[in-house]
């Protein structure tokens, strides 16, 4: 079989007898409802996020039409032809012109599966890590980076329903203002996310639990995120006086949560700043930094990272904290 790299991570895509999939989680089954998957098959899923129509069978052994399409990091069907006799834990609906659709996951703390999908952007999926924080807050730093991602790449997405599906009820119930938070930091990033739903012509939050699975990782990451903040400006600060370099990060608890998950050591100095939270971190790291702003502000694919920036950054990252101890 010819190299096919996995739509999520770019990655190649390995197989067993069963299965096709990748590191970061991407999952095909060769046999799906009765329907024997090729290689070409593969291909589709990858290249394009859907298949052709096939013909699969239901659990009635009932055959049914459908195309298989990636939703995620599993695949799950879409109808054409409102022929929906197939199972109905794998039941999905076409995209519609005028949604974009979100699927926030969180299994661990501080890390959260984001999947954006519009047809009028590239179909987004990223693993983010967000540091030391509750599922909900990490789920709610994920709707926030969904918002402000599809602002920036949908001109017209003030005419869009926002359709965020979420494993968690609580979170759902926060988001659709059913509940409020107890503790006043959750409460403020339920605000902060409201007010970035806000500009859409509608959103709505669906609580579906059937794809909960525990997430890979810890709390502390070693890669950073890629093409996350796509609309964030770069501006530090190195006057040579000292050892340390200046950030400066707008008031977005999803920008500032994943720099300080990326970055153990970078300390908030306590400015009075209405518009930027300024960081330090340890000159040190400056290669680093300069690889995340890249990481993070990507908007193409193609975007040449030096990955032993990557490595040196967490090392010294871990090397530096140690020592302030």
């Amino acid at each position: 079989m010819d190299v096919i790299l996995c739509i999520n991570c770019k990655k190649p895509m390995k197989g067993d007898d069963k299965k096709w999939y990748c590191s970061c989680g991407m999952t095909v089954w060769k046999v799906t409802s009765g329907k024997l998957l090729s290689p070409a098959h593969l291909k589709q899923l990858m290249e394009h996020g859907q298949t052709e129509e096939l013909i699969f069978k239901s659990k009635k052994n009932k055959p049914f039409k459908a195309r298989l399409v990636v939703n995620g990091t599993r695949t799950e069907f879409a109808y054409d032809n409102g022929d929906e006799d197939g199972d109905e834990s794998t039941k999905y609906m076409a995209l519609d012109r005028k949604e974009i659709r979100v699927r926030v996951e969180s299994g661990q703390p501080g890390i959260v599966d984001l999947t954006i999908e519009s047809i009028d952007m590239p179909r987004f999926f990223q693993k983010i890590n967000f540091g030391l924080c509750s599922t909900r807050e990490a789920e709610c730093m994920g709707i926030i980076v969904a918002a402000d991602y599809a602002k920036f790449y949908i001109p017209d997405y003030m005419e869009k329903t926002m359709r965020i599906q979420v494993n968690s009820e609580e979170f759902s119930n926060y988001i659709l203002r059913e509940t409020k938070p107890r503790d006043k930091e959750t409460q403020y990033f339920v605000n902060f996310a409201w007010e970035k739903l806000g500009v859409f012509r509608a959103f709505e939050a669906v609580y579906t639990p059937k794809r909960r699975r525990k997430n890979e990782g810890g709390n502390v990451s070693r890669k950073f995120p890629f093409g996350i903040f796509p609309w964030l400006e770069k501006i530090t600060e190195n006057q040579h006086l000292d050892e340390n370099i200046r950030v400066f990060l707008p008031h977005n608890p999803a920008v500032y949560r994943q720099f300080k998950a990326s970055f153990h050591t970078a300390q908030l100095l306590e400015v009075d700043d209405d518009e930027y939270l300024i960081y330090e971190v340890p000159i040190a790291l400056e290669k680093a930094l300069d690889t995340w702003f890249s990481m993070v502000k990507s908007t193409t694919l193609n975007i040449n990272i030096n990955e032993n920036s990557i490595g040196e950054g967490s090392k010294l990252n871990e090397k530096i904290g140690e020592e302030n101890l």
